[in-house]
């Protein structure tokens, strides 16, 4: 899904496996950020193998780039900070 803001979404940090980690919170699911783009082609086009093996992808604009934000499984998450 490809947001025009963060205005829909509400930022926290969550607790994964990974330690701390920047999240939003989009359709009461939680996404990590992953990385940023120069292009929303080329963020699109990153994100092609996680959308077919069915992982939830959100991407937003971030200054004068595209962040892709990953979902974080429930079992995954340790807490919300």
């Amino acid at each position: 899904m490809i947001l025009n803001s963060l205005s829909d979404t509400r930022s926290i940090e969550v607790m994964t496996i990974a330690g701390r980690e920047r999240g939003i919170v989009f359709l009461g699911k939680t996404f990590v950020a992953d990385k940023s783009y120069d292009t929303l082609d080329h963020a699109i086009a990153a994100t092609k193998k996680d959308i077919d093996l069915g992982v939830a992808v959100v991407i937003t604009p971030d200054a004068d780039q595209f962040r892709v934000w990953i979902l974080v499984p429930d079992q995954m998450r340790l807490q919300a900070a």
